[in-house]
């Protein structure tokens, strides 16, 4: 059979150019000394001294000198192949990057993706031939093997030399030889040459100051959402008690009904307090009205999947393709429901008689100021609880350690907690005064569970992964914010996590961060083992220093001025410290934290680094 040939009149093809088979080129190409057979090429494409077969490439695509692309692969758009690169029976997104020697074959790979030079994807696991997927904004280091089969999701970075044996979750940060082997405290450069894909979610839902960033056509466009994402969605709202909850509840309402959805109030509750209810009844959705621990003026909006999983953030970024504001808006009566198995389920996690016991607890003055006292009581324990009826997070234990030791030693108790104001953290004390945070309750349960393996995040303390370890614990770390703990834990199986704030998960009894139940559980263990809790207290840890900048303008992490100034300064500590820097997702500020074993060198690291910052806003 003859060759088949479209090639267009504005595309330069050189004498030495072989074309066989049925072959498709489009305008403005430019191909030398290259076989190209059986194949689509789009526009403005480059080909040098490559082979392509029973392939489709995209527009503004360079591939060579030297590369193979071999049958059943697509490169997408703004694809560069370097030299010496072979690609088969692959996907590849748009303007991914294959510099030079690697192989990339039997996968898919999402856009932007940078793949560093001798890059190995193999197929072969010892027993099946496999696909693997790579999302987008991945930063695959030089020298990496990717065995098959494996998910590498959106913003990993593989750092070079790693082999990945095991799926990597968002944000992971992987080096070594072994999979999950993390380097703490690194910031992901890479992610900086692109702007967040989300406008209005951040760490932990959406949130800002009422009639500010979080105005009223918002909450009713996020209701109304729900309802274009899922249609009759029936959805449950829960709240804390600010003053703008009832109306943002109101708003949220209107878009609801609007879209033909159901809404349901369990009135205020804890955000946890939702995610159990959102399971337990079926429910499309469960949203929350908060603004966890910040001040009053903030309220916010959580939203759980029917599983009592926080949106991922492809659901995020799906929702927010659906905000628009209605151009009739409905208000019918919203339905009742009560808390009640909630309740019920937070009487089972506690087995201990508490009698005898006395306990301290701060409220906030937030979600569970009207029912976690009667919980404790109810397992005969004497309760001195403070902040039930006030302004929400107002001289809140939970966020300032010297109120908390204050607080605790007025009360002579024998344990304390202090939660937020949706109740989604805690902080334990001891009676000797010594503040228990999210990291060394971790370490609580998992000498008392004698568990493998723990998930803490990029702020978890140093020194308590050795602790770890040396009780049989290996910690892997994620992202700030417990929605990638619950996360991991989930697709791992795992059954603890905590970040160093105080979110605490317990996979047993729930999928989220939940205050009470974790001193709940807390006090089950206290009660077997009061010592446990006096060494967690004794336990030491790298200093930490931890400073804010008050700003919106995420770019400047960008700044020549401040990524020198932080590589400096990494050197300066080198493997005795480590540096985070990072826009908040909850409040408008930077976040820098330095930590270290000495807390002199670590205060003027912090210092040296906020004023490069301040230095060029």
């Amino acid at each position: 059979m003859s060759d088949i040939l479209n090639i267009h009149e504005s595309t330069k093809i050189d004498a030495t150019t072989i074309l066989g088979g049925e072959v498709k080129i489009g305008k403005n190409c430019k191909i030398i000394n290259s076989r190209i057979y059986d194949s689509i090429i789009g526009d403005n494409v480059q080909i040098i001294d490559s082979t392509i077969e029973n392939s489709e490439i995209k527009n503004n695509v360079k591939i060579g000198p030297y590369s193979h692309i071999r049958p059943n692969t697509t490169l997408l758009d703004n694809v560069h192949i370097g030299n010496f690169v072979e690609v088969k029976n692959a996907k590849i997104g748009k303007r991914t990057k294959i510099p030079h020697l690697s192989y990339v074959g039997d996968c898919e790979i999402g856009s932007d993706v940078n793949i560093g030079c001798g890059v190995i994807f193999c197929n072969y696991d010892g027993k099946n031939k496999n696909r693997s997927y790579v999302g987008d904004r991945v930063f695959i280091g030089s020298n990496s093997n990717i065995i098959a089969p494996v998910i590498i999701e959106d913003e990993s970075f593989i750092a070079a030399g790693t082999t990945v044996t095991d799926d990597v979750l968002k944000g992971e940060f992987c080096i070594g030889r072994v999979r999950n082997e993390t380097k703490h405290g690194v910031l992901n450069l890479y992610l900086q040459n692109f702007s967040s894909p989300l406008k209005y979610f951040g760490t932990d839902g959406i949130r800002g100051i009422y009639k500010k960033e979080l105005t009223d056509e918002l909450c009713v466009s996020v209701g109304y959402a729900l309802t274009r994402m899922c249609k009759g969605a029936k959805i449950l709202v829960g709240r804390d008690t600010r003053e703008s909850g009832e109306i943002i509840l109101q708003n949220i309402a209107k878009g609801i009904q609007t879209g033909g959805g159901e809404i349901y109030d369990a009135g205020v509750i804890s955000t946890s307090g939702v995610a159990f209810l959102t399971r337990f009844f079926d429910f499309d959705y469960g949203v929350v009205i908060t603004a966890s621990h910040n001040p009053s003026e903030y309220n916010g909006i959580k939203i759980f999947n029917k599983n009592g999983y926080k949106l991922n953030e492809s659901q995020e970024k799906t929702l927010e393709k659906h905000l628009i504001l209605p151009k009739k808006i409905k208000n019918s009566k919203i339905k009742k429901i009560e808390k009640d198995a909630y309740i019920e389920h937070l009487k089972t996690i506690c087995t201990k008689n508490l009698s005898g016991l006395k306990i301290f607890i701060d409220c906030s003055n937030g979600a569970i100021s009207n029912y976690a006292e009667k919980i404790f009581k109810g397992l005969n324990a004497q309760i001195i609880s403070i902040n039930t009826k006030g302004v929400i997070n107002e001289n809140a234990s939970v966020l300032d350690e010297k109120i908390f030791i204050n607080n605790m030693k007025k009360s002579n108790a024998d344990i304390g907690f202090c939660f937020d104001g949706d109740a989604d953290r805690v902080m334990c004390i001891t009676k000797d005064l010594k503040v228990l945070d999210g990291d060394r309750i971790l370490y609580i349960l998992s000498k008392y569970r004698k568990e493998k393996f723990a998930v803490g995040t990029i702020m978890t303390n140093l020194a308590l992964e050795k602790h770890l370890l040396k009780i049989g614990t290996r910690l892997f770390r994620t992202n700030v914010g417990d929605k990638y703990i619950a996360r991991l834990m989930k697709s791992k199986h795992y059954h603890i996590g905590a970040e160093q704030s105080g979110h605490v998960i317990l996979s047993d009894f729930t999928t989220t961060g939940d205050g009470l139940i974790v001193a709940l559980y807390l006090l089950n263990i206290f009660i077997e083992n009061k010592s446990l809790f006096e060494k967690a207290g004794r336990l030491s840890m790298y200093s930490t220093v931890s400073l804010k900048v008050n700003t919106n303008n995420k770019s400047v992490l960008k700044n020549n001025v401040v990524t020198n100034e932080i590589k400096k300064q990494e050197k300066l500590l080198g493997s005795k410290g480590r540096i985070i820097v990072r826009p908040s997702g909850t409040e408008p500020i930077i976040r820098i934290t330095v930590e270290g074993n000495d807390q002199e060198k670590s205060q003027k690291v912090a210092n040296t680094i906020k004023k490069a910052i301040e230095s060029v806003l």
